[in-house]
């Protein structure tokens, strides 16, 4: 480890990205710490911002809700944004159709429309939060209608805003910046996580108490150690199709080269785990500002995940976003396409619709394997604190979307700074 940062910050131009990226994340992280002015932070509840779609908002943004900060809304509408424009573009729309096949140029109008449905659902959710927590904790400290305007306005602005350091960071930076920011606020919020985890489990009562409750806090601790090299492992786990290129024979005389084509057997990342949380736990949080009637109680009690009805419907949910997601991300007809222009094949099979036929077969085979690691990372969380009691009001939960989140976006900004530490490599002996 010690030998890899030396590496990383003896390189100029790496040293340069790194302290930008760093710099940027500092200054999210400043304004995540800011509350917007009118704002009584002090009157939102725990739990609140701790379930249902409201809790998935604040894991996205790091914990920056609960304290409604500048950047409250973080990313997450134009993380919403850029998912309905993409499934938009699948033939829906015909101009994004269109945009989807022009490259760059197409790939700029498409962003430009991405960024104005940010603004657009930032104003919405900065709108719906404001009137909804105001309604039922009144954090506002003044009803006038133009401080109500203000705040939303000034939550809007932070979620462009934080765009903004996103977009800098993937381009001057290192890593991918929207997923950075999220990661950044996850590990920020687990140190004191630990230690409020450890204020809960332990207890000085006794001599006995001590010691015992120690042991299973350190248990716990390994407990999740385990879980996150689970995640890790299965975050880079791929399969490789074989690909070889056909050599002109006529010109030169050597061996045909070979190659393969990974595909992640979780490919869909965390994805699948945010929309299946988020389709049962949207009606349920409007529920929650509606008055306690028997049919309000029902529908609440089937789309809880934490009870048997809603747990069937959460996994099944799961799964089903996992295909959605991974064949919405892999096109097996786009990528049999371009094998066939660049000279490309899979050894035994032809060209084409075969070629298409196989990689689709291999995607849905390890998207299989993909919604069993989803959902057994997803079920922990659930199923730990019923057999084991003692974890069932700790604030640091075992498994969850957050361990792949942090465990996705470290592994690929890992890999993005050993490319360029191999390139810096390789630059010496190439000829200018």
């Amino acid at each position: 480890m010690i030998t890899f940062l030396k590496e990383v910050f003896k390189k100029g131009e790496l040293r340069r990205k790194v302290v930008f990226t760093l710099g940027m994340l500092f200054v999210f992280r400043l304004g995540a710490a800011i509350t917007i002015p009118y704002i009584n932070a002090d009157a939102i509840s725990q739990s609140a911002t701790s379930s249902g779609i409201f809790g998935i908002m604040n894991m996205l943004g790091g914990g920056t809700l609960e304290r409604f900060s500048l950047f409250s809304l973080g990313v997450s509408p134009y993380i919403t944004a850029s998912i309905i424009i993409e499934l938009l573009s699948m033939d829906v729309i015909p101009t994004l159709a269109r945009w989807q096949k022009e490259g760059n140029v197409g790939k700029k109008k498409k962003d430009k429309v991405t960024r104005y449905l940010t603004l657009f659902l930032a104003a919405i959710q900065g709108g719906s939060l404001t009137y909804a927590f105001d309604k039922g904790y009144g954090i506002l400290t003044s009803s006038k209608p133009w401080i109500y305007v203000y705040v939303v306005v000034v939550m809007a602005a932070g979620s462009m805003f934080a765009m903004w350091i996103g977009d800098r960071i993937t381009i001057k930076g290192v890593g991918n910046g929207t997923s950075l920011l999220i990661f950044t606020g996850i590990v920020a919020n687990l140190p004191n996580q630990f230690i409020t985890t450890y204020g809960t489990m332990v207890s000085y009562k006794t001599t006995y108490t001590a010691v015992t409750s120690i042991l299973w806090y350190i248990l716990f601790v390994l407990a999740y150690l385990a879980i996150m090299i689970f995640v890790v492992y299965s975050e880079g786990a791929v399969r490789k199709i074989p690909i070889f290129y056909a050599t002109n024979t006529m010109t030169v005389m050597h061996t045909k080269e070979d190659t393969h084509m990974p595909i992640k057997i979780n490919s869909s990342s965390v994805i699948p785990v945010i929309f299946a949380a988020s389709v049962l736990a949207a009606p349920r949080t409007i529920i929650s500002f509606m008055s306690s009637t028997k049919t309000t109680q029902m529908i609440d009690d089937i789309l809880n995940y934490q009870k048997p009805v809603g747990f069937i419907l959460y996994v099944l949910m799961i799964v089903f976003f996992t295909f959605f997601y991974c064949n919405l991300q892999i096109d097996a007809k786009k990528i049999s396409e371009d094998l066939k222009k660049s000279g490309a094949a899979i050894p035994d099979i032809r060209p084409g619709t075969d070629t298409k036929k196989y990689i689709g077969t291999v995607l849905n085979r390890i998207t299989v394997v993909g919604a069993l690691f989803l959902t057994i990372i997803a079920a922990i969380p659930i199923i730990v604190p019923v057999v084991w009691t003692a974890t069932s009001s700790n604030a640091l939960s075992l498994g969850g979307t957050g361990l792949i989140i942090v465990a996705g976006v470290a592994l690929e900004t890992i890999r993005q700074i050993r490319s360029i530490l191999t390139r810096k490599e390789y630059h010496g002996y190439i000829r200018k």
